[in-house]
C-alpha cells in the first residue's frame, strides 16, 4: 500500500524550493546589476570620467551600508528584546501605579493606531526612496516633518489591512519583515541622497550671512535640505521600531482574548525609552531648525519669516524644541524617579498643546488684529529683506537701469543713426522657418527638423552688420520612428539609420520671390549647397569660410534617439543621391567597445538585447553608442546640473585644440543651471525656486558624443562646491576654443525666470513695493491668430549709448492689466560684456503704446485690414509673426511680418512686412520699401545710404 507523503514534508519541500527560487533570483539581478555597471563604467570612461562614476558609487554603497550596519542590528535588537519580554508576559512585574493601563476600547484604539503608524512610516519611506531613485536632484522629495503629511490615506490603510492577519498570526516574523524593509527603504533614500549630503558636507562659503541667525548662506542653501532629509529618514524609522515594539508589548499574554491591557513594567518602560527618545530628539532638531526654515517659508506678507513669524511662532518652537531635549536627556540618562514627569512632561505636554493653538489660532489672531492695522510700519524689515535676497538671488543686483523718453515720430535721421538694427532685423521666427524647412528640406520621411536656434556668424565686412550675420540653423536628425511599418526592423534602427545628417543655415532677415526662406546652406550631399546671398551682399566665399560643413553626420542631438552600434560590417545610411542611397561607417572614437565576448554579454543583459550575442555584424572597432540625446547625455555626466534649455546646433573650425577633431564642425552647446528651493528670504518662481545661475557651458560633438563642461561662472557657490567634489569634469571658460566662444549665449530659460521675477522686483523702495502700485507684467500679442504672451526674442541691435551693433535678448514690458508699455529688458550675448543686463524704463506718464495695441491697430488699419480680409477669403490665412521693438535713434521702432498659408497647404510664405513708430501704420512687400514710405511723410529726406542701412533683404526680385 502506497501512503502519501506527510503534510510537513510537503511543506518543507515546498519551503526549500522557495528558497532556491529565491536564489536564483538574486543571483540574475546580481548579474544583471553587474552587467549595468560594467557598461556605465566603460560610458564615463569615454569622457575620462571613470573616477566620477566610481566615486558617486562608492557615496551610495557607504550611505547604504552605514544605515543597514548601524539599523539592523540596533532595530532587530530592540525588536528581540520586546520579544523576550512578552514570553515572560505571565511572570512581569508591575509597579504599583503602572503605566498604560489599556481596557477593552482603549486597547482596541492603540492597536489600530499602531498598525496605521506601522503602515505609514512603511509607506513613507518606500515612497521618499522611489523618488530619490527616480529624481535625486528634483528637489521635491518628500523631506519635511511630519513625515506623514503627503501620504495617500489609501495606500496606508490598503497596506495596514494587509498587515493585520499576517501580525496578529506571526507577529515576530512579520515585524522583522517590516523592519527590514523599512531599513532597506532609509538606506536606498539616504544612499541616493547623495544628491543632498555631499554638497553639504563640502559646501563652500557663500560669504552672505542670512539676517536672523548670521549664519553664512551655504548652511540654509546646501545643509539644510540634507538635516532634514536625515531627521525624516530617522523619524520614519524610529515610528515603524517603536509601533512594531509596542505592537509586541500590547498583544502579550492574554490581552487580545481579555482584549486588556494591564500595563508597562519598569523592564518595558526601560526597552522603550530609547526609542521615545530618538523621537524627542528627532522632533527637537527639527523644531530646532525653525529659524531657517522661517526664512524660507514664512507666512508674512515678505517672502520669508515676518513679523508674527519671529515674534510669535519662533519663540514657542525654540522653547518646544529645548523641552523635547531635556526629555530625550531624561529618557536616556538615569535620573531621580519622578523627576521625568514633574521637571519635563507636563511643560512639554503644555507646550506641545499650545504649539498648535499658536500656530493656528494665535499667530493668525495677532496677523489680523495686531499687524495688519499698522502692516508697512512693522513688516518694512522684513519686506526689505525679501527684496534684497530676490534679486541677489535671481542675479538682479547687477541690471543696469536707464531711463529714456523715446519720440513717436521716427525720422529718416533716427534710421540712419541705426544701421546696425535695420540692417539685421529679423523676418523669419522660427515656427513658420521650420514648417518650411519641413516642406523643403526634410528631404525624406525619415529626416526631421526638431528645433531651430537664432546664432550670428562673422559674415561679410558690411560696416552696417559689424561683420555679424544673424541667422537661423537648424540640425536635419534622424527619426526611426517615422520609418515604414515593414522597415522598423532591429537591424535598420540599430545598425543602418544611425544618424542625421547635415543642417540648414537661413538669415533671418531674407526671403526670395515667391515668400520662401533663402539658405546659405542647404540640401544633402552631393548636391548640397553653401551659397552666398547676392541681396545681401555676401558671396559664396564669404559664406563658406564661415561656415563649415566638412562631414556633417549627427550621431548625437536635440531629440530623443534609441541606441546604434557602430561601425559594423553593415553599411551605415548617409542620405539619398537621386535613386542612390550612399552610406558610409562611424569614425568617431565615442561610446563603448562591445566586440569581446564579456562586453558584449553585458551590453546585452545592460539593454536588454539578447540578439547582440547572436549577430555576426560585429567587428573589432564596434562601439556601442548610448544617450544620444544632448541633455539626457550632459544629464547623466554631471547630474547635479540642469540642462533644461534647448541645445543649439554651431558649426566651426577648431583648430589646434587639445581634445578637438580640426576635421569636425558641427558641436552642440547647451547651458548647465544650478538652483536651491532654500535660499531665505527670496521669493520663489512660480516653479518653487528661489534661487538661479547659470555657471556651466556645455559642448557636445555632434559626430562623437565627446563633452566639455566650462564653468562660466566661478563664483556661483553651489557650482563651487559640485567642482569641489568632482573637478576633473569642468574647465575655465578661457579653455573653450574662441570660434565656439563667439557663439554662446544667455539662456532664454533664465531670461525668462529674471524678467518674471523683475516684474515686481524691479521695485526697491519698500512703500512702493508694499502699496503694489509699480508691478509689470508680460505683454501680450497676436501671434498667427490668437492672443499670446510676449517671449524673449534675440535681435541685433544697437542699445542706447552704443555705436556697434549686438546680439541681445530682449523682453518688453507692460504695466500690470494695462496694455501699453513701460521698458524693456536687455541681456547682452557679445563678449566682453557678455551677460551684461540692462532695463530701459520709459516714463509712466507717458503713453508708449505695447505689443498688443500695436497688433491691435495693425488688425484696425482700414488698408491693411482690407487685405488681410481678401486673403482670408481666397482658402488662405494669415499668420502674424512676432512684434519685435526696437530701439532706432531716439524712438522706437515696431516691426510685423506677415505670413500667408494656404487651408490646403502647410507652407507658409513671408508676403508682408508692417513698421510703425505708433503713429503712422504701413504694411509693404519687403522692410526697406516700408521704411522708407513710414519716414516719408515726415522731416528729413531718405537718402540712398539711409535706405540701404534699412535692408534689402525683402526686396522682390
Amino acid at each position: 500500500m502506497v501512503t502519501a507523503p506527510s503534510p510537513r514534508f510537503s511543506a518543507e519541500s515546498l519551503f526549500g524550493a522557495l528558497r532556491w527560487l529565491a536564489a536564483l533570483a538574486l543571483l540574475f539581478g546580481l548579474l544583471l546589476l553587474i552587467a549595468r555597471l560594467g557598461i556605465e563604467r566603460l560610458w564615463f570612461a569615454q569622457f575620462g570620467a571613470e573616477m566620477v562614476v566610481m566615486r558617486r558609487w562608492l557615496l551610495q554603497l557607504l550611505g547604504f551600508a552605514v544605515v543597514m550596519g548601524l539599523g539592523v542590528p540596533l532595530q532587530l535588537q530592540q525588536l528581540n528584546r520586546c520579544w523576550r519580554l512578552r514570553q515572560q508576559a505571565a511572570s512581569k512585574d508591575l509597579p504599583q501605579s503602572p503605566l498604560v493601563v489599556l481596557g477593552q476600547r482603549r486597547l482596541l484604539l492603540v492597536l489600530g493606531v499602531l498598525l496605521l503608524l506601522l503602515a505609514a512610516g512603511l509607506t513613507y519611506l518606500m515612497v521618499q526612496a522611489r523618488d530619490l531613485i527616480a529624481a535625486p536632484f528634483s528637489g521635491q522629495v518628500i523631506t519635511g516633518i511630519p513625515v506623514l503629511a503627503d501620504l495617500r490615506p489609501l495606500v496606508v490603510v490598503a497596506l495596514a489591512a494587509g498587515l493585520l492577519v499576517p501580525l496578529l498570526l506571526w507577529p515576530l516574523t512579520t515585524l522583522r519583515i517590516s523592519l527590514a524593509t523599512a531599513l532597506a527603504g532609509s538606506a536606498t533614500a539616504l544612499a541616493r541622497g547623495w544628491s543632498l549630503w555631499l554638497p553639504a558636507l563640502l559646501a563652500v562659503p557663500f560669504h552672505e550671512a542670512d539676517p536672523v541667525t548670521g549664519f553664512d548662506l551655504r548652511f540654509t542653501v546646501l545643509q539644510l535640505p540634507a538635516l532634514h532629509l536625515l531627521i525624516s529618514v530617522v523619524m520614519a524609522q524610529a515610528v515603524v521600531g517603536l509601533a512594531g515594539c509596542l505592537w509586541l508589548t500590547c498583544t502579550e499574554g492574554t490581552s487580545l482574548s481579555e482584549l486588556r491591557f494591564p500595563g508597562l513594567s519598569s523592564l518595558q518602560q526601560r526597552v522603550l525609552q530609547p526609542q521615545l527618545a530618538v523621537l524627542a530628539l528627532m522632533a527637537a532638531f527639527s523644531n530646532a531648525l525653525s529659524p531657517f526654515d522661517l526664512m524660507v517659508q514664512g507666512s508674512g506678507v515678505a517672502s520669508g519669516a515676518g513679523f508674527v513669524d519671529l515674534h510669535v511662532r519662533l519663540p514657542l518652537r525654540l522653547l518646544f524644541s529645548g523641552l523635547l531635549l531635556l526629555t530625550a536627556l531624561g529618557l536616556l540618562v538615569p535620573l531621580p524617579k519622578g523627576w521625568l514627569r514633574r521637571g519635563a512632561l507636563i511643560p512639554l505636554a503644555l507646550t506641545a498643546l499650545a504649539v498648535p493653538i499658536t500656530e493656528w489660532i494665535v499667530a493668525p489672531l495677532v496677523q489680523r488684529f495686531l499687524v495688519q492695522p499698522r502692516e508697512l510700519v512693522l513688516e518694512s524689515p522684513y519686506l526689505a529683506r525679501s527684496i534684497a535676497a530676490t534679486r541677489q538671488a535671481f542675479g538682479l543686483e547687477s541690471v543696469q537701469t536707464l531711463t529714456l523718453q523715446p519720440r513717436q515720430n521716427l525720422t529718416a535721421a533716427d534710421l540712419a543713426q541705426a544701421p546696425g538694427t535695420l540692417a539685421n532685423i529679423r523676418l523669419w521666427d522660427s515656427k513658420p522657418l521650420l514648417e518650411a524647412n519641413r516642406q523643403l528640406q526634410q528631404l525624406r520621411l525619415y529626416y526631421r527638423f526638431p528645433s531651430a536656434a537664432v546664432d550670428r556668424y562673422p559674415l561679410g565686412s558690411d560696416p552696417a552688420r559689424q561683420g555679424s550675420q544673424m541667422v537661423f540653423i537648424a540640425a536635419r536628425e534622424l527619426d526611426t520612428g517615422a520609418l515604414p511599418k515593414d522597415s522598423r526592423t532591429w537591424l535598420n534602427r540599430h545598425l543602418v539609420f544611425t544618424h542625421g545628417y547635415g543642417f540648414t543655415v537661413s538669415p533671418v532677415n531674407a526671403f526670395g520671390p515667391d515668400g520662401l526662406p533663402l539658405y546659405f546652406v542647404k540640401d544633402l550631399g552631393r548636391s548640397g549647397r553653401v551659397q552666398g546671398i547676392p541681396q545681401l551682399g555676401l558671396p559664396d566665399y564669404t559664406v563658406r569660410q564661415a561656415l563649415p560643413v566638412g562631414r556633417p553626420r549627427l550621431y548625437f542631438g536635440s531629440a530623443k534617439a534609441p541606441y546604434v552600434i557602430a561601425p559594423t560590417k553593415v553599411r551605415e545610411f548617409d542620405y539619398s543621391e537621386g535613386e542612390l542611397n550612399i552610406y558610409s561607417h562611424y569614425g568617431g572614437a565615442g561610446g563603448v567597445a562591445i566586440y569581446g565576448p564579456l562586453e558584449r554579454l553585458m551590453a546585452a543583459a545592460y539593454l536588454p538585447e539578447p540578439r547582440l550575442l547572436f549577430t555576426g555584424s560585429l567587428q573589432p572597432n564596434s562601439r556601442l553608442l548610448l544617450r544620444r540625446q544632448v541633455s539626457e547625455r550632459l544629464a547623466a555626466l554631471a547630474p547635479f546640473l540642469r540642462f533644461e534649455s534647448q541645445p543649439y546646433l554651431v558649426t566651426a573650425r577648431v583648430p589646434s585644440t587639445p581634445g578637438y577633431d580640426p576635421g569636425q564642425h558641427q558641436y552642440w552647446l547647451l547651458d548647465g543651471f544650478t538652483n536651491s528651493r532654500s535660499y531665505p528670504y527670496s521669493d520663489a518662481n512660480p516653479s518653487g525656486i528661489r534661487y538661479l545661475r547659470n555657471p556651466v557651458k556645455a559642448v557636445v560633438d555632434a559626430h562623437s558624443g565627446k563633452v566639455w563642461l566650462y564653468v562660466n561662472d566661478p563664483s556661483d557657490p553651489i557650482q563651487r562646491t559640485w567642482q569641489k567634489a568632482f573637478p576633473e569634469l569642468f574647465r575655465p571658460l578661457s579653455a573653450m576654443p574662441k570660434s565656439l566662444l563667439a557663439h554662446i549665449q544667455v539662456p532664454q530659460s533664465q531670461f525668462q525666470v529674471q524678467a518674471e521675477r523683475l516684474l515686481r522686483y524691479h521695485v526697491t523702495d519698500v512703500r512702493t513695493f508694499y502699496s503694489g502700485d509699480d508691478v509689470w507684467s508680460m505683454p501680450l500679442e497676436i501671434y498667427g491668430s490668437s492672443n499670446t504672451p510676449v517671449r524673449p526674442y534675440h535681435v541685433t541691435v544697437q542699445l542706447p549709448g552704443e555705436s556697434k551693433p549686438e546680439f541681445v535678448l530682449l523682453l518688453p514690458f507692460s504695466p500690470l492689466k494695462r496694455p501699453n508699455m513701460v521698458g524693456w529688458l536687455a541681456v547682452r550675448n557679445d563678449p566682453p560684456n557678455y551677460g551684461q543686463q540692462l532695463l530701459v524704463r520709459f516714463p509712466q506718464q507717458r503713453l508708449l503704446l505695447g505689443p498688443q495695441q500695436i497688433s491691435s491697430l495693425i488688425e484696425q488699419d482700414p488698408a491693411i485690414s482690407y487685405q488681410f480680409g481678401l486673403w482670408n477669403r481666397a482658402g488662405s490665412s494669415v499668420i502674424h509673426g512676432n512684434l519685435l521693438v526696437l530701439p532706432v535713434g531716439r524712438g522706437l521702432l515696431y516691426v510685423e511680418p506677415i505670413y500667408l498659408q494656404s487651408k490646403n497647404n502647410n507652407l507658409p510664405t513671408l508676403v508682408r512686412v508692417v513698421v510703425t513708430d505708433g503713429t503712422n501704420f504701413v504694411m509693404e512687400r519687403n522692410l526697406q520699401d516700408a521704411l522708407a514710405k513710414l519716414v516719408s511723410s515726415k522731416n528729413g529726406v531718405v537718402t540712398g545710404r539711409s535706405l540701404t542701412l534699412a535692408g534689402t533683404a525683402g526686396r522682390r526680385q
